[in-house]
């Protein structure tokens, strides 16, 4: 009984310390009032179905081999539902929670949270990495901001500018191509998605058909 006594005391002493913690961390705070669980590295997507995908994605890499992509030290979140979200979104929140981790620190002084816009490389997604940095000069790509590209480049120590070359570098052959995350799904998968959703499989030939017929009109006018 003593023990039991014990262990709930230190329980207790536990989650004052945490809940203390918890009310003086600015950025926690206000994850908390939008239902967000952020971490000391978040990554700002502009839908929930981004969300899904990654989360999905990761599921089943830690399934496969055991390796957690995502871990206990990153959050991926969708910074808003419908017109609260896309680019706009990913701007919005991006700027204010870079403010307010400014007043986190840890004891060594430096900020405890780190924050990433991830944009679709769409003309969007162009848009709004132009944008951002137009509102805070502080806000560079391949620092702050990336857009999602086939080859997602590993960081390192790399400055902003030799990162940028290196993304070029390895995305030359996509270059000319639009990017989101749903491009990321492979065929295969793609493939088995609509042999099991025949309706959905019916539409896309239907409009596949119709794309072609007007690419055959335009050909005649040329």
């Amino acid at each position: 009984m003593a023990l039991s006594f014990g262990l709930l005391r230190l329980v207790l002493k536990d989650l004052c310390e945490y809940t203390a913690m918890d009310e003086n961390d600015n950025v926690f705070g206000y994850g908390r009032t939008l239902g967000w669980e952020l971490r000391r590295k978040t990554v700002l997507v502009e839908g929930t179905s981004d969300v899904f995908l990654f989360k999905l994605a990761a599921n089943l890499e830690c399934e496969t081999t055991g390796v957690n992509l995502i871990g206990d030290d990153l959050a991926i979140i969708a910074a808003g539902e419908g017109d609260r979200g896309g680019t706009r979104g990913v701007i919005r929140e991006l700027i204010g929670l870079r403010a307010i981790s400014r007043t986190v620190l840890l004891q060594n002084g430096s900020q405890k949270y780190r924050f990433i816009g991830l944009f679709d490389n769409d003309k969007a997604g162009r848009q709004a990495v132009s944008s951002v940095n137009q509102i805070d000069s502080s806000i560079l790509e391949y620092k702050d901001v990336f857009r999602l590209q086939p080859v997602m480049v590993k960081s390192g120590n790399l400055d902003p500018k030799t990162l940028k070359k290196t993304f070029e570098r390895e995305n030359f052959t996509y270059r000319k191509l639009d990017w989101e995350v749903e491009d990321l799904l492979s065929q295969e998968l793609i493939q088995v998605f609509f042999e099991e959703n025949e309706e959905i499989a019916a539409k896309k030939l239907k409009l596949t058909v119709k794309f072609i017929m007007i690419l055959t009109e335009m050909a005649k006018l040329n």
